[in-house]
């Protein structure tokens, strides 16, 4: 997690090959610790239910009727589907019968509580992997960091007890990569009023306009954007922008990023009108890896838990 959120830092993405390489000690160590744990075929075929979800992020669905003519990687990816949909119907034959009041309570078998824990790290995988398809998760690598965390710890019992939990007996709690990703949605939270403070000691709130920008963005004068190395405009989106409004050239500020402006020469054919409109500087929004929130997340998790489960009592 360290190494991909330096990458995303740095370059704003992570190669496949970093996920893939680490997925297969982290899918080693949950095999060996099932079969050491004698947790039952069921729970050890969970696990390639959820490596088929991760799976999924890299490659499709081998097509059936093209068996003949399938590589070994297409041959392996079907046998895990398989292992994977064995999990699900041995398990439901063995274990699906279960008193659910014992099963929150954590009265029931350990095998029984783990094959139902790993139903619910299967639909936490399909969720996050769903988000990012349909567009509400805008990050591969964010995705793929949740999946491989989902791997390394499909429940709670895989996760060191907390220093400092919230709740001493929580009565529900959300899968660990759930809750991963609640407290590094927080970050987001947290960020808004210390960028607005931050403008407004700068004094760069002078209108209601500004208002709206000054929670997420922040002033820099033209002049220093156009020496900055290329390196540096990589990692920011401009939110001043020069369009035609009724026969008027005039200067908006917009909330998200426009498209328009997808290169270096249409940058600097923006701040050039600008400055022609009499303006010295714009607001910028620094593009922020959700990866880096997901990795700083992981120690209020270790030492907090679930935040959720203060609420659930």
């Amino acid at each position: 997690m360290a190494v991909a959120a330096k990458s995303d830092l740095e370059t704003l993405s992570v190669r496949d090959r970093h996920w893939i390489r680490w997925s297969a000690p982290v899918v080693l160590i949950l095999l060996l610790e099932m079969a050491s744990e004698n947790m039952g075929i069921a729970n050890f075929c969970m696990v390639f239910s959820l490596v088929a979800v991760f799976s999924l992020c890299f490659s499709d669905f081998p097509n059936p009727r093209d068996f003949r003519d399938w590589n070994r990687n297409q041959a392996f990816l079907s046998l895990t589907y398989v292992l994977g949909l064995v999990g699900f119907i041995y398990g439901a034959n063995v274990y699906s019968n279960t008193n659910f009041i014992d099963l929150v309570l954590g009265d029931e078998s350990r095998e029984t509580t783990l094959w139902w824990s790993m139903i619910g790290a299967f639909l936490t995988s399909v969720v996050f992997y769903g988000s990012w398809r349909i567009g509400l998760i805008q990050g591969g690598a964010d995705v793929k960091a949740l999946i491989i965390v989902t791997l390394a710890f499909p429940s709670w019992s895989f996760v060191p007890d907390q220093m400092y939990p919230l709740v001493e007996e929580p009565l529900f709690r959300m899968p660990p990569s759930m809750v991963l990703f609640i407290w590094a949605a927080s970050a987001f939270l947290v960020a808004p009023p210390i960028i607005f403070i931050q403008n407004a000691a700068r004094g760069n709130i002078t209108s209601s306009s500004d208002v709206k920008m000054a929670w997420h963005a922040v002033k820099r004068r033209i002049s220093e954007l156009k020496e900055a190395p290329i390196s540096e405009s990589y990692h920011s989106w401009i939110l001043t922008e020069v369009i035609e409004k009724d026969g008027e050239i005039i200067a908006v500020d917009r909330i998200f990023p426009s498209r328009r402006i997808s290169n270096d020469q249409d940058q600097s054919k923006q701040f050039d009108l600008l400055e022609e409109l009499g303006l010295d500087s714009v607001w910028i929004t620094t593009k922020h890896p959700f990866l880096v929130y997901l990795f700083l997340a992981i120690l209020p998790m270790l030492l907090l838990g679930d935040p959720l489960s203060y609420l659930i009592r």
